[in-house]
């Protein structure tokens, strides 16, 4: 970074999510815990974390990263994607992050898994639309009682769509449309019941299995510092998972009522985009963590994730206290930062190209 005349650092207390970014999963290890975020004029913005690992971050153009360090080609060509869309959401960069790492630019494990991701986001996304439709044709009624001779389900759902549509000022069109597209926003976090969780809820059970390993870990060490990283670390996840678990559950109760939530999409469509997505923006920048850990084999390895860990917990923006009545602590992982000791600096615990590889293997486990 000694090329680069760097801006003043900056206080880090976003207020929103929007303003804290989304992270970018480069593999350039001095890339790490960077994110995007939509700039002040045009363009996009790096937030880059302080190299110190203490508080604060420098926010530059996008077109700095070439003169942050020497990116991979994986990183040049997801940077270069990246730069060219406008709006920047957690489910669209894991979108661009798959399809680059489809191309073998991550590796042969990444370049597979990322083909059975894509394949797995559409077997939740075909899941959901279908619970949604047996879902209004429960709630509406018409074959409750189901006799002999009643419609197969192809024909009960037309006739329920067709019987909905009037009460909302809609066509059976519109309907139908409507239930496939809330089914591709709520794929994300899944119905309540559902046979196999969606993306967020797997996050969440990775992210609490992650704090107990982490818990586990840390009653054999002796070191009291590293017991305390452990605790302020586990206590930023448990006030992420409660408040995920809050969201998740309080969207999934929208759709016990599906024609009030198609009423509802008629009137203000991103409002329920915006609910069904809160979750997927708390919870961003923690599956890296959880991976980091995983990677991390021996006591040598793991202090030395612990580390980095510390320095990567998301900043918990003010815009969360709306999102719940639960209590938020917004400012856990900024006292997290300010107990880290200065220039004691994970990446001294590896050599570059070994930093790579194991963030190759983590694509492939983002995937």
């Amino acid at each position: 970074m000694s090329e680069l005349a760097l801006p003043p650092l900056q206080a880090y207390h976003p207020t929103t999510f929007q303003d804290r970014g989304v992270l970018i999963p480069f593999t350039t290890p001095l890339l790490s815990g960077v994110r995007a975020r939509p700039g002040t004029k045009s363009g996009l913005e790096l937030v880059v974390p302080n190299p110190s690992g203490g508080p604060g971050v420098y926010i530059m153009g996008w077109s700095a990263i070439p003169a942050l360090c020497r990116p991979t080609l994986h990183d040049r060509e997801l940077s270069t994607r990246i730069g060219a869309i406008a709006n920047i959401l957690p489910s669209t960069i894991r979108r661009i992050a798959r399809d680059v790492a489809a191309e073998g630019l991550a590796g042969e494990e990444a370049m597979q898994a990322a083909l059975a991701a894509a394949s797995t986001d559409l077997h939740d996304r075909t899941v959901t639309n279908f619970l949604l439709l047996m879902a209004l044709i429960d709630q509406v009624g018409l074959f409750a009682t189901a006799p002999p001779g009643t419609p197969d389900m192809e024909t009960r759902a037309r006739l329920t769509v067709a019987h909905v549509a009037p009460r909302i000022g809609r066509s059976s069109d519109w309907v139908a449309t409507a239930l496939e597209s809330l089914g591709d926003v709520m794929a994300g976090i899944g119905l309540e019941g559902q046979p196999q969780p969606s993306r967020v809820p797997r996050l969440m059970v990775l992210l609490n299995q992650t704090c107990a390993d982490l818990a586990t870990w840390s009653r054999s060490q002796r070191e009291s510092d590293q017991a305390a990283y452990v605790e302020m670390i586990a206590a930023a996840a448990g006030y992420t998972l409660n408040l995920a678990e809050d969201l998740v559950n309080r969207t999934r109760a929208l759709t016990k009522d599906l024609t009030a939530l198609l009423t509802r999409w008629a009137a203000d469509s991103f409002g329920v985009v915006r609910q069904a997505t809160q979750a997927e923006w708390l919870l961003d920048g923690w599956e890296q963590i959880c991976l980091i850990w995983r990677c991390a084999e021996d006591d040598i390895a793991k202090r030395s994730a612990l580390m980095e860990i510390a320095q990567l917990v998301p900043v918990m923006p003010e815009e969360a206290k709306s999102w719940s009545n639960l209590t938020v602590d917004t400012e856990i992982a900024s006292r997290l930062r300010r107990s880290i000791p200065l220039n004691e600096d994970w990446r001294t615990g590896a050599v570059v190209f070994e930093l790579i590889a194991r963030n190759e293997r983590m694509r492939a486990a983002t995937c």
